[in-house]
């Protein structure tokens, strides 16, 4: 009887001594970490310099441990805005807008006890912007010349709330803004390109 309470005296201790061990490191090794992939569309509705436009993207990341995803985003404005500025010859005019920006995505993600997980992304990275001034006759566009093309750093944090539809599938709502910073053009200043963003999200993968 006492040899039988040693030996389990002995695996107990051994079992726990195991446990701590796992977790006294704060680098796992690789076996340690679960990583998978992810891939998605997403739209945002955002301000662009006088009116709100619709913003079409893609972002893809690897996803370490369902905690921390690193990956790329871009996408571009698909609505055109449209504002009075001035041309080339230095007269008010009708200047059209193509843009769009992306760069490096990060997001950090905490789960809960239900389907819905909290994420916290941000994209690092840069915008285009060019402005076109559209030759009219008669009121139709007949064609457009190029006025002015410039990039902006961007930076842009945002909070969503997702909820995991099934193992593969996962969508969320979200708010964030753009900080955009030292642009190189003239008829649009950064704050022009600053703005808050409202996303809607979907992701293809392992959660």
């Amino acid at each position: 009887m006492k040899k039988l309470i040693v030996v389990i005296v002995i695996l107990s201790f051994a079992k726990l001594t195991f446990a701590q061990e796992n977790d006294k490191y704060f680098f796992k090794t690789s076996s340690d970490i679960k990583s998978t992939l992810f891939l998605g569309p997403e739209l945002k509705v955002s301000k662009l310099i006088e009116g709100y436009q619709l913003y079409t993207g893609l972002k893809g990341a690897i996803l370490f441990n369902d905690k921390i995803a690193f990956g790329l985003a871009g996408g571009g404005f698909v609505t055109e805005e449209v504002f009075m500025g001035l041309n080339d010859m230095g007269e008010e005019a009708e200047l059209n807008t193509i843009s769009g920006y992306g760069g490096f995505y990060l997001d950090y993600f905490i789960p809960t006890k239900s389907p819905v997980v909290i994420s916290f992304p941000m994209i690092v990275g840069a915008a285009g912007v060019v402005l076109f001034s559209p030759n009219k006759v008669d009121h139709v566009v007949m064609d457009e010349e190029m006025v002015e093309g410039g990039v902006f750093f961007i930076y842009e944090p945002a909070v969503s709330v997702e909820v995991n539809l099934t193992r593969f599938l996962r969508t969320g709502l979200g708010l964030g803004y753009r900080f955009a910073f030292k642009g190189d053009m003239d008829r649009v200043s950064a704050k022009d390109f600053s703005a808050f963003t409202f996303n809607w999200n979907i992701k293809f993968g392992s959660f």
